[in-house]
């Protein structure tokens, strides 16, 4: 239950910046018939990053916190782009 509240906290400062801009890329960029398979693609590929930002580049010692909680630096990268792919993929199948 812990780690699921580490999870939380984590993710809770880096979901939605990702999910607003790849809206927003979306539907600056591509035709009507492919806002979906945008906004998913571009998901994917800007969760990773802005994790890569805000924990490595803006506050790397925050690590230190999540650490406590029983998660790991991998566990956080892994589980980060597996989400990322899980939900790139389901809004791409909307």
């Amino acid at each position: 239950m812990r780690i699921l509240t580490g999870l939380c906290l984590f993710y809770k400062k880096i979901i939605i910046p990702p999910l607003l801009l790849s809206i927003i890329l979306s539907f600056l960029l591509l035709p009507r018939p492919y806002l979906f398979i945008g906004t998913g693609t571009a998901f994917i590929l800007l969760f990773p990053t802005i994790h890569y930002f805000t924990y490595e580049i803006r506050k790397p010692r925050e690590y230190y916190f999540y650490y406590n909680l029983g998660l790991g630096k991998l566990m956080l990268w892994t589980t980060t782009i597996g989400v990322s792919f899980l939900t790139g993929f389901l809004i791409m199948a909307i």
